[in-house]
Parts: C-alpha cells; structure tokens; sequence
C-alpha cells in the first residue's frame, strides 16, 4: 500500500501568536490601517478602499466579537462576526456557512495600546491585516506590519494601505 504524503504546514500554523495577549485590551475601537492579501478583488478595487473602523468586544472572556463599520457604494454598512477561541491561546476561528467558509485567525502582534497585526486564513489563502488605535500609525510600526508581511510570502505588491479621510464613526 502506498502512504499518503503527509499533508502540508498550513502558513497559518507557522505563525507564532502573541504571548502577552490580553483580550480585555484588545477590546475597544479600532481602525483598519493595512491589509496584504492575494485577493483578486482587492487588487482590482484597491482605488476605492475606504476608511474602516472596527469595535472589539470580549462577550463571554474568552471569544471575539467584532462590529466592522465602513462605507461601500456611498451607505452604512456595519459587519458583525463572532471569532471563537480555537486549539491554542492567540488563535481564534470564524465559522461560516458551507464547506470551506470558515477563516483562522491569529493575533500575531500588539501592544495593545496602537497597533495590532492579525493573520488570517481561509483555505490556503494568508492575509495579514494591520490595525491602529488612530487611523495613523508610526513608520515603525508599519515597517513591523511589512517584516510579517514578508514572512509569509507576501509582497508590497500585494500590500494596500487605507484612507485616513472621510472617517465616519458609528451612531
């Protein structure tokens, strides 16, 4: 009988998570100031980002509750998703509906005080996303988004920075 080759490392769990985390610091408003991904439609529509505000909450302790604000054809939208904790402290799991929708994610770095840097994952497909307290965040703190960036094969190429205008903030 033949073996099965043993199947590949996920990119994601090559990812080391943060080992200071703190949910209840994680919690709070946020701003979406980076993102590096593959995703044809980003690359494509990459001219229309807008800028993007995100709540943390920490319901029940130990699960993510995010409520994402943006604008997309002139309205309002507000996205509400649930991360639960998955196998290891760091590491969280959004399920969605059917096959092959579910997305991991990682708490890769922050201080919890400006920055946060958070892989996730969706099939074989890695994006890493960069979030500040303010809608700017310092040159340091970009270049420490752009290592982790490179550490998983991704590129400036494929790196999209958002809009510090036209912030809008919910009701």
């Amino acid at each position: 009988r033949r073996r099965r080759p043993p199947t590949p490392q996920s990119p994601l769990e090559k990812v080391v998570a943060q080992a200071e985390l703190s949910l209840p610091q994680l919690a709070g408003k946020w701003f979406l100031v980076g993102v590096a991904s593959r995703c044809s439609y980003l690359a494509e529509h990459s001219h229309r980002l807008e800028a993007t505000a995100v709540t943390v909450t920490v319901p029940d302790g130990q699960s993510l509750a995010t409520s994402t604000f943006r604008k997309l054809d002139g309205m309002c939208w507000e996205i509400r998703q649930r991360y639960l904790p998955a196998r290891a402290h760091g590491r969280f799991l959004l399920k969605g509906r059917g096959y092959g929708s579910k997305v991991d994610m990682v708490v890769g770095e922050t201080d919890h005080s400006s920055y946060a840097i958070l892989y996730y994952q969706k099939g074989r497909s890695i994006s890493i996303k960069l979030y500040g307290r303010t809608s700017q965040v310092s040159d340091a703190i970009v270049e420490k988004f752009e290592q982790h960036v490179r550490a998983v094969g991704l590129s400036e190429d494929t790196t999209y920075y958002f809009p510090t205008y036209g912030e809008w903030h919910s009701a």
